[in-house]
């Protein structure tokens, strides 16, 4: 198989290649989630090894990997803007495959937050440029889909991790766990550098040349800052990421410690449950996604407006059942709704800027939300577990987990509500 990159070889191309390619793309957001989310199943047994506070593994799981993912993903994006999106692809795959194993030999804090830290730098390269590369593979009416199918890397990244990491921290250990699954991800970034099609940039809409001329930084930032959609889009996904991560991250000590589930049955079940719901939510979102938007583009930011907003009163339930079955079976529908905002939100703003600064774009808006989600959502559930322990002891987790999943998803409802309102205005391409 070759490359092409011209828009006559695109157009040639555009059948089994297109398909290809976002199988790799699929694969590449498969490990980049199975490999980041593994860690929650294994926090329980860092803990014990380490003897780390709830407010260490916090960190670990949250602000350590976060604050170089999310900041560094904006140069890197700058340079996929400009040069090959599949080597910056590969090889921020491969850093970031080295760096997960590495976590496994980690003897204490300090050195598994430094892991960590480099497993954040290697992922900042993968979403920005796949995310470029799938609105130049798909035009608008097409382009839920394919963000939907890259999307679903994680859920079934997570529901992969979950069973394997803790099936294999049972019965080996957690470092064996992610030595593990860091290691096939070196063969998936050959892969992905000798087979990932680059697309033309602006092929799927014929984009112009002023379109397709590269845009100096200061012209990028100013032309996001003054989207107020793009910053309502932005809040409105960082809010709502406070609840999936700090959700996601303390579900399996939630489990364990609320219900003195084993370590084994939590990740079984949870992977399942996560893993599914999420799937079908990714995929509703894309078919829903492509339908409304032919309607008004509006319905990039209503839709996940309604998605959070529903699934608040479930979040609720799930933290106050004292039946760990039944809050399981309420994590599915919870989970299959709220995710419907990611492909929504995804696709709308690869609209909202010309195809020269897309990687650009998906890269300020990760680093947005991972600020806010990433870098608060689970350290502030290990921070305000620690505190309503000492009150409540085993249930300060499940009260921490109700009020911040409850209140943040709220605020995030609303923020996209406003937003829905400039989309259409702001929309290249408007319907």
């Amino acid at each position: 198989m070759v490359t092409a990159n011209t828009e006559n070889d695109f157009a040639a191309r555009s059948g089994s290649v297109l398909r290809w390619s976002m199988v790799l793309l699929f694969l590449v957001s498969f490990f980049n989630y199975m490999d980041r989310y593994m860690l929650a199943v294994l926090l329980p047994s860092i803990k014990e090894e380490l003897s780390l506070s709830d407010a260490q593994l916090g960190i670990i799981s949250g602000f350590a990997f976060t604050l170089f993912y999310a900041t560094l993903g904006v140069p890197i994006a700058r340079l996929a803007d400009h040069f090959s999106r599949r080597n910056i692809i590969s090889i921020a795959l491969a850093v970031w495959s080295v760096m997960t194993a590495i976590c496994g030999l980690a003897q204490n804090f300090v050195q598994l937050a430094l892991a960590r830290v480099l497993v954040g730098v290697g992922e900042a390269g993968a979403t920005p440029p796949s995310h470029s590369l799938i609105a130049d593979y798909y035009p608008v009416a097409r382009r839920g889909k394919g963000i939907a199918i890259y999307s679903l890397g994680a859920p079934v990244g997570i529901l992969v991790g979950f069973i394997a990491g803790s099936w294999l921290a049972e019965n080996y250990s957690w470092r064996i766990a992610l030595f593990v699954v860091g290691v096939p991800g070196l063969l998936l970034a050959l892969l992905v550098w000798r087979f990932l099609f680059e697309a033309p940039r602006g092929a799927s809409e014929q984009a112009s040349s002023a379109d397709k001329a590269r845009v100096s930084f200061r012209e990028a930032s100013s032309i996001l800052l003054r989207s107020r959609s793009f910053v309502m889009f932005s809040v409105g996904t960082g809010l709502y990421t406070v609840v999936w991560l700090g959700a996601v991250q303390w579900l399996p000590s939630y489990f364990t410690r609320s219900f003195d589930m084993s370590l084994t049955q939590v990740g079984f079940w949870l992977a399942l449950v996560l893993g599914f719901s999420q799937i079908f939510g990714m995929l509703a979102s894309g078919w829903v996604t492509d339908s409304l938007v032919t309607r008004s583009v509006r319905f990039y930011a209503l839709i996940p407006a309604i998605a959070i907003g529903v699934s608040i009163p479930i979040f609720a339930a799930v933290f106050m059942t004292k039946n760990p079955w039944l809050g399981l079976a309420l994590l599915f529908p919870t989970f299959m709704i709220s995710v419907m905002q990611g492909p929504a939100t995804f696709a709308g703003i690869q609209g909202l800027v010309p195809p020269s600064m897309r990687a650009m774009a998906a890269a300020v808006l990760l680093l947005i939300t991972n600020l806010i989600g990433g870098g608060l959502g689970p350290p502030l559930v290990g921070l305000v577990s620690d505190r309503l322990t000492e009150q409540y002891g085993d249930e300060g987790l499940r009260l921490s987990l109700l009020v911040i999943a409850c209140g943040f998803s709220a605020l995030s409802a609303i923020v996209y509500l406003i937003g829905s309102f400039y989309v259409k205005k702001e929309f290249r391409s408007a319907t």
